[in-house]
């Protein structure tokens, strides 16, 4: 369901006497905007005796005029207002810039297992937290559509610049595991050039490499994006952020081409030459916490409480995790936080971005971690705060971040100073976004939004949304469930209309949803194993009775026991996990008697009389 189809002009309610000192920061002397004779217009909306906090320092006693979305002037306070203006008593609050998260995954909740939809839940909880604007940096593609109504003002969230999913090779970062195509689009030399046009075609702002051999984590070795690739992806003309994990991903990422590199390196200290490149760079973003939350496990705050119920679980048991991750972590933390020292030392430009998420990252809260951060490793509260607005700005290449005449008028307010204690930004009294008090409390409203959806009622009455694609499509009944019928000719037909080249899942992609949508598979062959890329060991399973599609194969041989949920039980590709005594079988035609070399093809499930699939026994 949409956040708002509009933002709601309420009035704030009475503002209490905050009770906060006055700090006794003097006055910078920055003039004011606006000339004080020009006559005001009609239609303001005036945040009246408020101190302003931006990268220009504290201005006390400041009157900020805001008119068709942006700041009309900033100006002395007290005056006499138009009769029509809205006039907030700001007395006791600040106003600061809105934040950017320079590093988000909107679609991901950072659980290490599945628990519904949470973008809506991401959403509210980055506004909550005081950001209008963030980067997704690998998510899917229909995030360009929920860019695209925000901006129209269809929908109401942060501000958003996309990438899409990852350009990585096979086997590669984020996708070392599975071949997830919300998240992952492989690429080599002889495709990356025309991928890298797709994507821009698409409509991405940016794009996303992952340029790394990470050899040294717990799970081993994976291949590192080849340059060619990464120059035809270079020249496709939008910026390229980079994931990079060591110095020499580092130097090349700068040399061929890469604006921005979405993490310090994290293998190892930085060396002298990775350092020089990194200074070259627009940027780096800071992802302390990706590093850090791994660490903590215990008192993370989640903004749902599916999330919190996972980390809880996580931190509980530990052993959950892939073995070792827990330990790599504390290192990469450290060195992650050595570097970063490093590079505030040789004047790189760092900008906070919280990699929110990914593993035990919260949206919103998040980023007022990552500035946390940078002041323990040197950074003053307001060098923070303005590489949290006018610098992540500028390597987007906005203007905005300070609280001025003509900026757009997404601003926050909160109780406290935060040019000298951050602490300030944890107590936010409300945010406008485009000059308009964003209600938090306020009511959902659904409505169709082209090809993005949060819930079936952004669809039409006859689809429900993927939750793993956030896309309307076909709803369905019976998840797992194959509603099949055969006419007298023997062909199937779909009662749930999924059709043969897709199955009936649950919405929000857990196993507990009772409602169904019709997810697109590319069909395999369950006896010629043909599930690509071969990387990953795909297994080609039954889905239902007319449809199989490619999941994850393991090691487990034919009559070893097995699981399907088990860490490294899974049956290698060509066998089956009975679901009557968990032991690996080989798949075989029941319609090919002789398919077996040991024991006879014994038919297992079917529709209507007619043959799906058997095993050998």
């Amino acid at each position: 369901m949409w956040l708002l189809l509009a933002c709601t002009a309420l009035p704030p309610p009475g503002i209490p006497d905050t009770g906060i000192p006055d700090t006794g920061i003097p006055d910078t002397g920055i003039p004011d905007t606006g000339t004080p004779d020009t006559p005001l217009p009609n239609g303001l909306t005036v945040l009246d005796h408020v101190a302003i906090v931006d990268a220009d320092g504290r201005r006390d006693n400041r009157a900020v005029l805001l008119l068709d979305g942006r700041i009309e002037r900033v100006t002395d306070s007290g005056a006499a207002w138009p009769a029509d203006a809205d006039v907030i008593d700001a007395t006791g609050l600040t106003v600061i810039p809105g934040l950017v998260d320079s590093h988000v995954h909107l679609a991901t909740a950072g659980t290490t297992e599945p628990v519904g939809d949470m973008l809506e839940v991401n959403l509210r909880a980055t506004l909550a937290a005081g950001i209008t604007e963030v980067v997704d940096l690998g998510g899917p593609v229909s995030l360009f559509a929920l860019r695209d109504a925000i901006d129209r003002g269809d929908a109401i969230g942060p501000r958003i610049h996309a990438a899409g999913p990852f350009l990585t090779e096979v086997g590669s970062h984020p996708c070392e595991t599975f071949p997830d195509p919300t998240l992952c689009t492989f690429v080599d030399a002889s495709d990356a050039a025309s991928v890298a046009a797709t994507r821009v075609a698409e409509g991405a702002d940016l794009l996303k490499v992952a340029l790394a051999d990470a050899a040294f984590t717990p799970w081993g070795a994976t291949p590192r994006l080849d340059l060619d690739s990464l120059d035809a992806i270079a020249a496709a003309g939008l910026p390229v952020w980079a994931h990079v994990d060591a110095d020499d991903d580092v130097v090349d990422a700068v040399e061929h081409g890469v604006s921005v590199l979405a993490h310090p390196a994290f293998a190892a200290p930085m060396g002298p030459d990775a350092v020089a490149a990194a200074v070259r760079a627009d940027a780096i973003t800071s992802t302390v916490s990706a590093f850090a939350n791994v660490g903590k496990l215990s008192g993370l705050v989640a903004p749902d409480p599916a999330i919190q119920a996972n980390w809880d679980a996580v931190a509980a048991d530990p052993g959950l995790l892939l073995p070792g991750f827990v330990a790599a972590n504390a290192t990469w933390d450290a060195n992650v936080r050595a570097n970063l020292r490093t590079l505030h030392a040789e004047g790189a430009r760092v900008l906070p971005g919280s990699d929110a998420g990914y593993y035990f990252v919260p949206h919103g809260t998040g980023l007022l971690d990552e500035l946390d951060a940078m002041v323990t490793l040197g950074w003053t509260p307001l060098e923070a705060l303005t590489a949290a607005t006018v610098d992540a700005h500028a390597v987007l290449g906005e203007d905005g971040g300070r609280i001025e005449a003509g900026a757009t008028a997404d601003l926050v307010l909160i109780t406290g100073d935060p040019s000298t204690d951050l602490a300030a930004l944890r107590h936010v009294h409300s945010v406008y976004l485009r000059g308009v008090r964003w209600d938090p409390l306020a009511d959902l409203v659904p409505g169709v939004l082209e090809t993005v959806c949060l819930d079936a009622s952004d669809c039409a009455p006859d689809e429900a949304c993927d939750a793993l694609l956030h896309a309307c499509n076909l709803a369905c009944d019976a998840p797992y469930d194959s509603d099949d019928t055969r006419d007298d000719s023997g062909d199937s037909t779909r009662d749930h209309a999924c059709g043969a080249d897709a199955w009936c899942m649950p919405e929000d992609g857990t196993v507990t949803d009772p409602d169904g949508v019709c997810h697109e598979e590319t069909p395999c062959d369950l006896y010629n194993q043909d599930c690509t890329p071969e990387a990953y060991g795909l297994a080609c399973v039954p889905y239902d009775t007319d449809t199989n599609a490619c999941w994850y194969g393991g090691a487990r041989a034919a009559g070893q026991t097995c699981s399907w949920d088990g860490a490294g039980l899974a049956c290698a590709p060509g066998l089956f996990c009975s679901h009557i005594d968990a032991h690996c079988y080989t798949l075989c035609d029941p319609e090919a008697p002789d398919s077996c070399t040991t024991g006879r093809c014994r038919q297992q499930f079917s529709a209507e009389g007619a043959p799906w699939f058997g095993l050998c026994y």
